[in-house]
């Protein structure tokens, strides 16, 4: 009996830190592993966009701005790579239709999404 009781308190207790995993389904997956790749694209860009800053003011010297660049945009190239990856795998391999591209949605200097239309980017300030 005590054996018994024992069983159901730990397997309780366990089933948030195993269960759960085990529980989600393909779709969820890849949605959880879609925004942390997006996430993390989002983060390589905002460092280039540090890194040009940093250039600019004389804060890194032109050859380790051209190195430390390079790994950057390999990282985000990679992580746009694996988006993609995620894309058609959560989509079943299906060919997906390509959203209609609409004029002004995103800056074209720093990719970041214009709520509404502007003539200059709020987040870098490029005239747009």
């Amino acid at each position: 009996m005590e054996l018994a009781i024992l069983a159901i308190v730990l397997l309780a207790l366990a089933y948030p830190l195993i269960g759960s995993g085990a529980l989600k389904t393909q779709p969820e997956l890849a949605e959880s592993e879609l925004s942390d790749l997006l996430y993390r694209k989002d983060a390589a860009y905002i460092a280039l966009k540090d890194l040009e800053f940093d250039m600019r003011t004389g804060k890194i010297g032109k050859e380790d701005y051209e190195e430390v660049k390079t790994s950057l945009e390999a990282e985000a190239v990679s992580l746009i790579a694996m988006i993609d990856a995620v894309g058609k795998t959560a989509s079943g391999g299906a060919k997906a239709e390509k959203p209609e591209k609409k004029k002004g949605k995103f800056c074209p200097e720093c990719g970041s999404r214009l709520e509404k239309p502007t003539k200059f980017c709020p987040d870098c300030g490029q005239k747009l």
